[in-house]
């Protein structure tokens, strides 16, 4: 489901809007989950029994005794059904102890009786995001945001926060959590709220805002994560502001704290490769990247950017055999096939090329680069200029802005597609490893997935 109301602008909800029961017989209609007026001895008696068991129910909660609670708050139901305390009671025991769907159970009794609760619908929708039911969860959070009476409730925009996070809809997210922060600077998720913004601004390019964030909580991260995690953030964003010496003082700061860190081994083995690093050395690159792999031998990442050091030596038979040790690990990859594809090229072998491409497009048709280098393939190989002008304006439609591809296009258009008089057939070029990244990727691995309420 595509989520596009911004924090504050949830719509409203039909969900779970008819009337709750009427009252039990020989009883006064009351206010919903309002202890009943009683006209009897037994209603009396029952209505006693209700709150001893309540009272009961707190003692062995405040023990520690939860299986002893839990009986005691069933107790008190079967004098009062209806009794709004008891079921909440048991509904925060089953929530602690994160049996989500039994608490959810538990909080729908309650809105049968009451409706109109938003803090009962708050705390249904954060037990539906626990299960990963979204769907739900977001009628829940309308229906909360809809029937509170002030609607600023740090843990509810906590957990619309969430919501959009794992929707995808980062910019929301970003507003549910910068509301929380507004309405609430010490609220006790705050870091974990700075963690999460500082991953969204990151993939948002506002990297200075990203560094703040994680700078902000570098001597505190929320639990599990662990100050290393935090500097292999900072690492990343000085990575991609292509701020090269920062972001390798970062790794190593986390290499000093564990040696063998197989996802900053590879970081730092790709950064020896950036020919615009003043430190630029594929033999160092080769072995943190051999390193790696030694300690993580399933990650095809590894592999893969092994292969691209090999290339850049022009050492094609090791190149080779680092792909396919990539592919072998991950065959869905579409830039480890463009990859091949390159090396085919620089090689001679255009048959060969042509199928690396094509399976790396029937794996993602939408990936511009592999159009231009396949533009580039039949401009080489027997001047299949009208291939080539087809490919190119592929690849010029997924990307309009880029100036390379719209100049090959009219050089070969202007010359209607002979292949005389227009410069030479450029050359394919590599893709960015971490524009179609593999799970687990850079930001992913060390991403906050513990969520609490």
């Amino acid at each position: 489901m595509a989520v596009n109301n911004a924090p504050g602008q949830v719509p409203g909800s039909n969900v779970g809007s008819g009337p709750g029961p009427g009252p039990g017989p020989g009883l006064v209609p009351t206010a919903p989950g309002s202890t009943p007026i009683v006209n009897s001895p037994a209603q009396r008696l029952d209505a006693i029994d209700e709150q001893v068991w309540l009272q009961l129910g707190s003692l062995a909660e405040s023990m520690g005794e939860y299986d002893r609670a839990m009986a005691a708050y069933e107790s008190a139901l079967r004098h009062n059904y209806q009794s709004v305390n008891a079921l909440n009671l048991i509904a925060e025991l089953f929530r602690s102890r994160e049996n989500f769907p039994k608490a959810a159970e538990y909080f729908q009794r309650i809105l049968e009786i009451d409706n109109a609760s938003g803090e009962v619908w708050g705390s249904l929708g954060h037990c539906y995001l626990m299960m990963d039911e979204l769907q739900k969860a977001y009628n829940a959070y309308q229906n909360a945001l809809h029937h509170l009476p002030n609607p600023k409730v740090s843990k509810l925009w906590y957990g619309i926060g969430i919501l959009y996070d794992r929707y995808g809809s980062v910019e929301h997210a970003e507003e549910a959590f910068s509301a929380v922060m507004r309405m609430d600077p010490k609220y006790e998720k705050a870091n974990e709220i700075y963690f999460r913004l500082g991953i969204i601004y990151k993939g948002q390019q506002k990297y200075s805002q990203s560094l703040e964030c994680f700078r902000y909580i570098l001597r505190t991260p929320p639990r599990p994560l662990t100050e290393a995690d935090i500097w292999f953030q900072i690492g990343h964003v000085h990575e991609q502001q292509k701020e090269y010496t920062s972001a390798k003082e970062a790794y190593e700061r986390v290499l000093a704290e564990n040696p063998n860190h197989a996802k900053v081994l590879q970081q730092l083995g790709w950064l020896y490769h950036q020919p615009n690093a003043a430190f630029m050395n594929q033999d160092h690159a080769i072995r943190f990247l051999t390193r790696s792999i030694e300690s993580d031998n399933t990650d095809a990442q590894s592999w893969y950017l092994m292969g691209r050091c090999y290339m850049a030596q022009q050492k094609y038979n090791k190149a080779y055999e680092a792909y396919q040790q990539a592919v072998y690990r991950d065959s869905r990859n579409p830039t480890f096939w463009c990859s091949i594809g390159l090396l085919y090229f620089q090689i001679n072998q255009y048959r060969d090329a042509l199928d690396a491409y094509s399976k790396a497009i029937r794996i993602n048709p939408n990936i511009s680069e592999v159009w231009y280098d396949l533009g580039t393939l039949y401009e080489s190989c027997n001047n299949q200029v009208s291939d080539a002008i087809d490919a190119y304006q592929r690849a010029s439609d997924l990307d309009p802005d880029n100036q390379r591809i719209k100049q090959r296009l009219a050089y070969l258009r202007q010359n209607n597609g002979a292949p005389g008089g227009v410069p030479p057939p450029p050359l394919p070029e590599e893709m960015n490893p971490n524009a179609y990244p593999p799970s687990g990727g850079p930001g992913g691995q060390h991403s906050f997935s513990q969520v609490t309420f």
